[in-house]
């Protein structure tokens, strides 16, 4: 039976492999994605308490109406500029 951690490897593996062909600034927009998921993936359940902090100003705002949140379409649209390749 293939492992979980298998899996993510060869998911991983092909994900580098598809974000070879995009530029510089793109790769680098993708893999600090790739480390925000990784991190809180490991983050466990304790959130440090500065990021705590951000967290509660940033729902206050969203509750608020201060900031308002993109639509799911709004934020495709914007994942799909970056990741299209410039060729």
């Amino acid at each position: 039976m293939t492992s979980l951690s298998e899996i993510m490897t060869a998911t991983l593996k092909e994900i580098v492999g598809e974000l070879s062909g995009l530029s510089e600034e793109k790769q680098q927009i993708a893999a600090s994605v790739i480390h925000a998921l990784w991190a809180q993936e490991h983050a466990g359940e304790q959130i440090h308490p500065e990021w705590e902090a951000e967290l509660d100003l940033r729902t206050k705002q969203i509750q608020s109406g201060e900031v308002e949140l993109l639509s799911e379409a709004s934020m495709d649209a914007f994942i799909d500029e970056l990741t299209t390749d410039e060729n």
